[in-house]
């Protein structure tokens, strides 16, 4: 399944999650796509891991650039755990975690909005704990009101912290 695909990727087994993979996808399993949407100024928008197909992804990826700084700064130990799939050479852990898709949303409200209160992002797949964290860590760098729905819950992060308490 693709559950443990996952927890062997997690595990450091990259090359029985790699093998496992391909069996899933000749028997036509497929992993389900991590997307997020968020709505600024009555328009809706979709974002999906790695997305690069917005018309301001440059923009974006500037900003996930700056909120990194801003998350080592502030002590974030950016969690290679939840890398599931082989790394390609160009590619660190901090560039794969900061392209899921809630995170791209998130850089994209930050955008257009530099000084938020709040921003609403929902999402189709559970959140992962490095991003779980990152978003506490930025609730409070940034001063916002920072609402994820997921697959299970609501979160609401507030001054680093978040209503679930990390129960999710």
């Amino acid at each position: 399944s693709v559950l443990l695909t996952n927890v062997l990727a997690a595990s450091g087994n990259l090359d029985e999650a790699s093998q496992m993979r391909w069996n899933l996808s000749r028997s036509g399993a497929k992993k389900q796509m991590g997307l997020s949407w968020t709505e600024i100024n009555d328009e809706l928008v979709q974002f999906r891991a790695q997305d690069r197909s917005h018309p301001r992804t440059k923009e974006i990826y500037d900003e996930l650039g700056r909120i990194e700084s801003e998350l080592i700064e502030h002590g974030h130990k950016f969690d290679s755990s939840w890398i599931t799939r082989p790394m390609m050479p160009d590619e660190t852990v901090e560039s794969i975690l900061n392209s899921h898709s809630e995170r791209l949303a998130l850089a994209y409200n930050f955008i257009q909005q530099p000084i938020p209160s709040r921003i609403q992002i929902v999402k189709n797949l559970r959140i992962c704990d490095d991003c779980h964290n990152a978003i506490k860590l930025i609730s409070q760098i940034r001063n916002c009101q920072i609402i994820v729905r997921d697959a299970n819950r609501i979160h609401h992060f507030a001054d680093g912290k978040c209503s679930c308490n990390d129960h999710f």
